[in-house]
Order: structure tokens, then sequence, then C-alpha cells
């Protein structure tokens, strides 16, 4: 029996929603960083490129439909995060200087990455029997958990010396 909370037959659109949604990002990182001057047209034309191309991997798809909404989770809480910020007398995310965009790139891409992993796991690519591990082949080792682990900790570490060497002033370090 069929309800109004059946959402079953939207499975079938997950590719156009896959399709628009790399349209969209792609044109609008585009438009906001003005990579190409002005340029609408050329713009239109990759974002369109990158979509066309989504639509022929399996594992493109895949991240799309799994990443999208811990990016939306990740918007609303950045925008929470501004409005209590605001609630006690901070302007927005003022507070953070610079590093505010990097905060935010380094949030989706973790995401990526992690949704790469997950994704790599799911979807049988050509070729794979499946078994144990080929590691000859360099995306098994690229999306291998451990690596993933330690290019994790590696961020971080990398951010914890660039925040702290950009403190070490204030803390009575150099003079």
């Amino acid at each position: 029996m069929a309800t109004f909370l059946d959402i079953s037959g939207l499975q079938g659109f997950s590719n156009i929603f896959a399709f628009l949604f790399v349209f969209l990002v792609v044109y609008g990182v585009l438009a906001a960083t003005k990579v190409f001057s002005d340029n609408k047209t050329l713009y239109l034309l990759l974002a369109l490129l990158f979509a066309i191309f989504t639509l022929l991997s399996p594992i493109a798809i895949g991240v799309v439909e799994y990443i999208s909404p811990w990016i939306a989770i990740i918007t609303l809480f950045v925008v929470f995060l501004v409005i209590a910020s605001q609630m006690f007398g901070y302007s927005g995310m003022d507070g953070l200087g610079d590093s505010k965009i990097a905060i935010f790139v380094v949030l989706i891409l973790i995401v990526v990455v992690g949704a790469l992993g997950y994704i790599r796991d799911q979807v049988k690519a050509p070729g794979d029997e499946g078994g144990d591990a080929d590691f000859s082949k360099t995306g098994t080792v690229l999306l291998h958990p451990k690596i993933l682990g330690a290019v994790f900790v590696l961020i971080i570490s990398i951010f914890t010396v660039v925040l702290l060497a950009g403190r070490a002033p204030l803390m009575g370090g150099h003079h």
C-alpha cells in the first residue's frame, strides 16, 4: 500500500538531482570566484560538462547522493553558529578572520573524502571481482580507510601547527 510517506519513487530521479546539484555547484563556484573574468557562457559550458561527466560515473552519482545531505547539515550548522554568535554580541563569523573560508572548505573536503571511501566500498567498479583488495591499484590504496585516517590526522596536525604558529607572539614566544 502506498502512503504519502513513500518516497521510493524519487529514486528514479536521483540522476537528475545529481546532475542539477553538480551543475549548480560548479556554476556557483565559478561565478563567485570569477576565475575566468566575467564570462558567464564559459561558466555555463564548464558546469554543463562537469554535470554530464557526473552522469557517466555511478561512483560520482553515489558520492553526490551521499554528500548532499551532509553538506546541507554543515551549512545549517554554520548558519546556526552565526546566529548564536550574533546573540552573544559577535558580528557573524568576523572573529574567525581569514580562516572562516578555510574551515568551511576543510569541513566539505572531509565529507567528500569520507563519502568517496564509503561509496567506493559500495559500488562495484569494472574489473572488481571481490575478495581481497588488490593493492596494485592506486584507487584501492588511496581510498583505504587507514590511508584516509592518516590523511585526516595529517590535515588536523597541519592546521594545528598553522594556528599555533600564527598566535605564538601572543603566548610569549617570539618578540
